[in-house]
């Protein structure tokens, strides 16, 4: 590996659009809210009407209960004290993408047993960030630009040595080429893995009953699938060849894509695109037992489960903030 390519300037941190919410969902994944994102569901547990059984914040895990064995966040927090109260502060980005920023300050001579509900003494305060918009087609290409061909030329590396990266589960290849990019401090810092998210969702479909019901959704701007690309699978099956299949996901896969793939049929931000329109899928993908090696799926033979096609963005300028225990000035974050 040399390195990243170099960063065009369109693509680096800027101020996004409005974050809004998704409407209509078509899979499983993210989980269903009841606010319109995960963020702004921990927003309203910090209302002052929710009700708190318990000083969960004076205890030695301060993360809010929401967030405890929950297994789609990457959370950030901290504690302080001015000598006469204590704060709990942190934030967390969900898994679509959401973000929210929180803190608890109450008496620091307050027995653990006190009121966690009493606003006169406990004041707590959220902030929160919705599901980003979709993107243009010229921020897309640009995130690609950015890191498409590092990623993508990362999985490739792998291939073919018979060495599993990091544990060899088939998360792993992804989670690593993004991390790849924490050693250059000049490249924008991309959206982690999270879950099963790997950055801007650009493609999701379903399919059942053998691949005769298929339906799906292109989001963004952009006109293909591209080369750095990732996709998820959950309990799928794709057929191979005449007679055999491939299952993908128990229940869940993960792949990087190493070719650009144009659809079979034009597309569009929301526009209804089924799995067979989008073509042939040529990735790098392990399994623990298997090393990494060059694999390619055509969607028309995609018989059942679930499929999510992802591009990797720069954090800051897609979801309007880095992951900070505090919300950083100038962004403009809502308040209940």
């Amino acid at each position: 590996m040399t390195g990243p390519p170099s960063v065009p300037r369109s693509s680096r941190p800027q101020t996004p659009p409005r974050p809004g919410s998704d409407s209509g969902a078509l899979t499983s994944y993210p989980p269903p809210t009841e606010h319109g994102s995960a963020a702004a569901d921990l927003a309203h547990y910090f209302s002052s009407s929710a009700h708190w059984p318990s000083a969960w914040y004076a205890s030695d895990d301060t993360r809010p209960p929401p967030l405890r064995n929950n297994g789609q966040t990457m959370w950030t927090g901290r504690w302080r004290s001015d000598g006469s109260t204590k704060t709990v502060e942190g934030s967390v980005i969900f898994s679509d993408l959401s973000m929210c920023w929180y803190s608890v300050t109450w008496p620091q001579n307050a027995p653990p047993t006190h009121d966690a509900n009493d606003a006169r003494t406990v004041s707590r305060t959220a902030r929160y960030l919705p599901r980003p918009n979709p993107w243009t087609k010229e921020q897309l290409v640009d995130a690609h630009e950015t890191y498409g061909e590092t990623i993508a030329g990362y999985a490739e590396s792998y291939e073919g040595t018979g060495v599993p990266c990091a544990r060899g589960e088939c998360w792993d290849l992804a989670n690593e080429a993004i991390k790849y990019f924490e050693q250059y401090d000049y490249v924008p810092k991309p959206v982690p893995s999270i879950s099963r998210t790997h950055g801007h969702l650009i493609f999701e479909g379903k399919a059942s009953e053998k691949g005769r019901n298929q339906a799906g959704r292109w989001r963004g701007g952009d006109d293909r699938v591209r080369r750095g690309d990732i996709i998820e699978w959950r309990s799928a099956r794709v057929g191979m060849g005449p007679h055999g299949w491939s299952t993908l996901g128990n229940p869940e896969h993960t792949a990087v894509i190493v070719s650009d793939c144009v659809p079979r049929t034009s597309v569009a931000d929301g526009k209804a695109v089924r799995p067979a329109e989008v073509g042939v899928i040529e990735v790098v993908e392990q399994s623990v037992g298997s090393p990494p090696a060059r694999k390619s799926y055509d969607l028309a033979n995609f018989e059942e489960g679930e499929v999510w096609i992802y591009r990797p963005v720069g954090m800051e300028a897609y979801v309007g903030a880095l992951l900070t225990p505090t919300c950083p000035e100038g962004v403009d974050a809502l308040s209940l």
